[in-house]
């Protein structure tokens, strides 16, 4: 049987003859940015560059960092696109090099998309989802089957700077990653290389303890209230189908003062039965549907989201959205996976 390739061998092709190491180090100007709604993959690789760069490139989030990881070491940094959308802006106008993490496509940054398009600066994408807007950058290293970007963030380093390269906060940043993204090492980490990364993180004296307690164990009383209400009120069930999904609408969210961030890995709840192959959150906002997809065994979630939600992501877990309204966003989701 012939050997898989390590991710450093990956990354290494990808990266060709392109002088990476050198625009990033030489650039007067590097701004960093990762998508809406940003999970703590989309953080930890951002905040990683902040760490790793000694001259501190532009943070740049479209609507901000999740109030959940402004515990991680420099999130104060980022720049919330929407409360100063002109200096996210300007920034990406300005930059000679911008690194893009954690997304496909430009329009995983909403708003900020036509001044990325628009930048002369060289656009360099790490990204482990499928279906990448390969015209949009300069240099594309996409490795799919990797647990996070973050994993892939680490490996792009420890090629072009190596292992002594990477600080304590480095670390910290990239393993809070990898566990959020993998559901601390419960879905998307079959790969023997996420081990071997965590394994190099945790050994930079990371407190991994204390980043399993930051993540998990941060619920407010409403919050948990809220799971409550939607795990007795919102969740349908149909084992026939092993499928379930769980919905939560406007008013669902103003009654508990929730965000989005408070809903990040409530999709997996719809995961924990054990006759369930595929799981879905359906969230209402004031202009769309978002419907997040979960998925156990070869159930192929990212065609689904691909062909009926205008999305995408991995294999077992992606997402997409409707702009038709919530019942027809449900009514369509059951056609998908009840009526099929």
């Amino acid at each position: 049987m012939e050997r898989e390739l390590h991710p450093l061998d990956i990354i290494s092709q990808q990266i060709g003859s392109a002088p990476l190491k050198q625009w990033l180090e030489c650039s007067d100007r590097v701004a960093v940015i990762s998508h809406m709604n940003a999970d703590g993959d989309a953080v930890g690789s951002l905040l990683s560059w902040y760490h790793l760069l000694q001259h501190r490139p532009q943070l740049l989030l479209p609507n901000g960092c999740p109030p959940n990881f402004g515990w991680m070491p420099a999130a104060d940094k980022i720049v919330n696109g929407d409360a100063d959308r002109a200096r996210c802006e300007k920034a990406l106008a300005e930059a000679d090099t911008i690194v893009c993490v954690d997304f496909n496509t430009l329009s995983r940054i909403d708003f900020l998309a036509p001044a990325l398009s628009a930048s002369k600066g060289r656009k360099v994408l790490l990204d482990h989802h499928n279906d990448v807007q390969t015209d949009a950058f300069d240099i594309v290293v996409s490795l799919p089957h990797l647990s996070s970007a973050c994993e892939l963030v680490y490996w792009t380093m420890r090629l072009l700077w190596g292992e002594d390269a990477i600080d304590r906060d480095t670390a910290r940043c990239l393993y809070t990653g990898i566990c959020t993204d993998t559901g601390s090492f419960s879905y998307s980490s079959e790969q023997p290389s996420v081990y071997e990364a965590a394994a190099a993180l945790v050994g930079h004296d990371i407190d991994a303890a204390g980043i399993h307690n930051h993540i998990n164990d941060t619920f407010s009383e409403s919050r948990l209230r809220f799971y409550g209400f939607v795990l007795s009120h919102r969740l349908r069930v149909f084992p026939e189908s092993r499928f379930a999904y769980i919905y939560v609408t406007l008013e669902d969210q103003r009654r508990f003062g929730i965000t989005p961030a408070d809903m990040e890995g409530l999709v997996s709840y719809t995961m924990v039965m054990k006759q369930i192959s595929v799981g879905a959150l359906v969230r209402e906002e004031s202009a769309r549907i978002r419907v997040s997809l979960r998925s156990k065994h070869d159930v192929d979630v990212n065609r689904i989201a691909h062909t009926y939600f205008n999305g995408g992501g991995h294999t077992k877990a992606s997402g997409g959205h409707t702009t038709v309204s919530l019942q027809e966003t449900l009514e369509l989701l059951e056609s998908v996976f009840i009526h099929c």
